[in-house]
């Protein structure tokens, strides 16, 4: 099992089918309970299609204008000064002042120096660009999980619209902790819990009871107000909720902070 930190490493090789029959699979199983990973794997591929497409390609619907809307609605607070403005190199002006003809070693010598010029020159533009795409994917991350984060609200209305079960979770004191929406099908989704947010290194990690043994449904990350959605398999009879390091843990680590069954035929 991978950690989500592992998997965020493979997202852009599993965007071009560049990941093993293995680590494809473990990839395809964290991205069915992790949103914000299953989100920045849809971009990566709708970003590799247009590169596969070609230049003249027409660009996926709605891309474009996702990636403008971060740009200018988190517009970064410094300025990246501009490249210096290319001027005659000493090399060819000192082949403008010569009279004879050069020769073949001066020419040699002077495609040298045009050559380190021109390298220089697109080390610095490399360099540029890279801050300013940086800045891009970060804004474009920040814009991800907000549409994430709309969608499962969304969609958790449209679940409670129609058959459901509404399952909650008690702490020790007995007083609701957690609520999730579980329907018939299976697909459930966590609401804004009434947890303590968690420090950096640490996530709140859901489980199911199936035969008594505890089964990973996904991670919630540090802030339980964040909602999100995941699977819970038929003969599931119980959900459970343990804080756990980044990236979870295969089996739980911690004391249970919230429990509650799923009543019998509540999954169909």
């Amino acid at each position: 099992m991978m950690t989500h930190d592992e998997v965020q490493e493979l997202l852009g090789a599993f965007a071009l089918d560049a990941t093993s029959p293995e680590e494809h699979a473990l990839v395809e199983a964290h991205l069915e309970s992790c949103p914000r990973c299953r989100a920045e794997a849809s971009t990566h591929q709708e970003t590799a299609a247009v590169l596969a497409a070609g230049l003249g390609a027409e660009l996926p619907s709605g891309l474009w204008e996702r990636i403008a809307e971060a740009t200018f609605a988190a517009r970064p607070t410094g300025t990246v000064a501009p490249l210096p403005p290319l001027g005659p190199t000493p090399l060819v002006t000192a082949r403008r002042r010569r009279t004879k003809m050069p020769t073949t070693a001066a020419l040699r010598r002077l495609g040298a120096g045009v050559a380190a010029v021109a390298a220089c020159a697109l080390l610095g533009l490399a360099s540029y660009l890279g801050v300013q795409v940086g800045e891009l994917r970060s804004q474009v991350h920040t814009l991800e999980g907000r549409v994430a984060t709309a969608s499962v609200a969304e969609a958790a209305a449209s679940a409670t619209a129609g058959p459901h079960t509404m399952v909650t979770l008690a702490a020790s004191h007995g007083q609701t902790a957690v609520t999730i929406v579980v329907t018939p099908s299976g697909t459930a989704y966590w609401l804004p819990a009434k947890l303590s947010a968690l420090p950096t290194g640490r996530t709140y990690q859901l489980w199911g009871l199936v035969d008594n043994k505890p089964v990973s449904l996904g991670l919630i990350g540090t802030d339980p107000r964040a909602m999100t959605s995941f699977r819970v398999e038929s003969g599931t009879t119980k959900l459970m909720v343990t804080a756990e390091p980044a990236g979870g843990v295969p089996l739980p680590t911690t004391g249970v902070l919230a429990v509650g069954s799923i009543p019998p035929g509540a999954i169909g």
